[in-house]
């Protein structure tokens, strides 16, 4: 009896001491996490190291549905500071797909999006007919607002990055929704839309239509560099009349400059769309603002934001290992 009894109490004590083991290795809070290498990592390492986790998400525009994707880590229960990616003109969010994988990889939000009629390819709502600078603007602002009501996003953390066009128009989003963006990063954004639409926009329209109509200056336009693939360049600036119409006379230095948040401008040397004079300009009106120059960099800093253009201004370009560095600091990554 006393051995029966003896044998129950060591079946007892090891199954207490086994029950112990599990309750505290499954509790991460209070305990440290060992990796493969036999090392002590606390538990919030673990937290920062959680599998990157992506999403289909639509934002309404009205009846209006803007496709986008969201980008996080697996949720540890605290809202994070979130990105708001804008493409560039007739590209859609896989030409900011990249870098919204690598800002939520540094623990934050990111959610790139289709513009409404953005290009043929958009996934969202609308044509390109009916695109505009402003509509874009007012697709942003819609996302702005979508993110906003998002349970993991941190309301008072919320930055905006665009490049080119949707730079232009994170800019004007930025000053007509201050008190809700905190940070505002731009790629050679494309402030010089209005002077381009002066110049170029009849030959781009008839062109588009299959006319070759008045070709107006070329030698100015050839001071652009190699043209190159012709059909490629004027695919990527596709313009309809109510495109041209709406922004001609729109004057971007009265509309950009009293947003007193951090503003990071990334801007090519080499970039023959949008010369770099107009981000040195647009740096100096800003409170809080500051122009990297990405040496020899052209209009886009990896492959898949050049475009139709990647012929001209080489499709293997990728400056990224430069550009992401100053994005993380403008973020306080």
């Amino acid at each position: 009896m006393r051995s029966l009894h003896g044998s129950l109490l060591s079946l007892l004590a090891v199954f207490c001491f086994t029950f112990f083991v599990i309750a505290c290795s499954d509790d991460d809070d209070d305990n440290p996490v060992t990796n493969n290498n036999n090392e002590e990592q606390p538990s919030d390492t673990l937290q920062q190291e959680a599998v990157l986790d992506s999403m289909d998400f639509i934002c309404k525009k009205g009846e209006m549905k803007i496709y986008g994707k969201l980008y996080r880590k697996v949720s540890t229960g605290k809202k994070a500071p979130a990105v708001i990616l804008s493409h560039s003109s007739s590209l859609t969010h896989a030409a900011m797909a990249d870098y919204a994988r690598a800002i939520a990889d540094k623990g934050m939000v990111a959610y790139c999006f289709d513009f409404c009629g953005g290009s043929s390819e958009s996934k969202s709502d609308g044509n390109t007919d009916s695109m505009t600078v402003f509509t874009e603007v007012d697709d942003l602002k819609a996302v702005l607002s979508a993110v906003r009501q998002m349970d993991i996003v941190d309301n008072d953390s919320i930055f905006l990055l665009g490049s080119s066009q949707g730079g232009l128009v994170s800019a004007l989003v930025a000053e007509e929704c201050a008190k809700e963006v905190c940070g505002l990063i731009l790629f050679y954004p494309a402030f010089n839309i209005p002077d381009m639409v002066k110049q170029f926009g009849d030959l781009f329209n008839q062109w588009g239509s299959g006319s070759w109509g008045n070709l107006g200056d070329w030698e100015n336009m050839r001071s652009w560099g190699d043209l190159g693939d012709m059909n490629g360049m004027l695919g990527m600036m596709s313009m309809s009349e109510l495109y041209i119409s709406t922004i001609k006379d729109f004057d971007v230095w009265s509309n950009i400059g009293t947003f007193l948040h951090p503003v990071t401008i990334l801007h090519g040397t080499s970039d023959i769309i949008v010369p770099i004079s107009y981000s040195e300009k647009a740096v100096g009106l800003y409170p809080q603002a500051t122009l990297h120059k990405i040496d020899g960099a052209n209009h886009g800093f990896n492959a898949a934001n050049l475009g139709s253009m990647g012929s001209m201004m080489g499709a293997g370009a990728d400056y990224d290992g430069v550009v992401l560095p100053l994005v993380f600091r403008a973020l306080n990554r």
